[in-house]
C-alpha cells in the first residue's frame, strides 16, 4: 500500500549546507607537523631521483636537508604523536642512505657515462 506524503519534501539538514558544484570548497586543515612530513617525503624522493641519475654529491646535499627537516619536525613532538614513528623511521632511512652514498662517493667517476 502506497503512503501519501503531505506537504513538500524537505531534504535532510546536512544536504542543505553543501555548496553547489563548481563553487570553491575550503581545503582541509593540515597540521604543521604533517606539512613537515610531506616536505620530508618530497625531499627524500628528490634525493632518490638524484641518486638514480648518478649525481651523488647533490643527492647527499638533499639528504642532509631532509635530515635537518626531520630533526626540526621531531623537536618538541611528543612520542605518542601519530607522525613521530614515521619521522623516526624516515630519519633512520635517510641516515642509512647518506652512509651508502658516502661509500660510493670515491667511485663516483665510474658511475658517470663517458661523454
Amino acid at each position: 500500500m502506497a503512503s501519501k506524503l503531505t506537504g513538500p519534501r524537505v531534504p535532510p539538514k546536512g544536504s542543505r549546507q553543501l555548496k553547489p558544484p563548481g563553487e570553491a570548497r575550503s581545503a582541509p586543515k593540515v597540521s604543521q607537523v604533517q606539512r613537515q612530513v610531506d616536505e620530508v617525503k618530497s625531499l627524500e624522493k628528490r634525493a632518490g631521483d638524484l641518486v638514480r641519475s648518478n649525481d651523488l654529491r647533490s643527492a647527499l646535499q638533499t639528504y642532509e636537508e631532509c635530515k635537518a627537516e626531520i630533526q626540526e619536525a621531531l623537536e618538541g613532538l611528543p612520542k605518542d604523536d601519530i607522525c613521530y614513528s614515521t619521522l623516526v623511521e624516515s630519519k633512520n632511512s635517510v641516515e642509512e642512505k647518506i652512509s651508502k652514498c658516502k661509500q660510493f662517493l670515491p667511485f663516483e667517476y665510474f658511475l658517470k657515462a663517458p661523454k
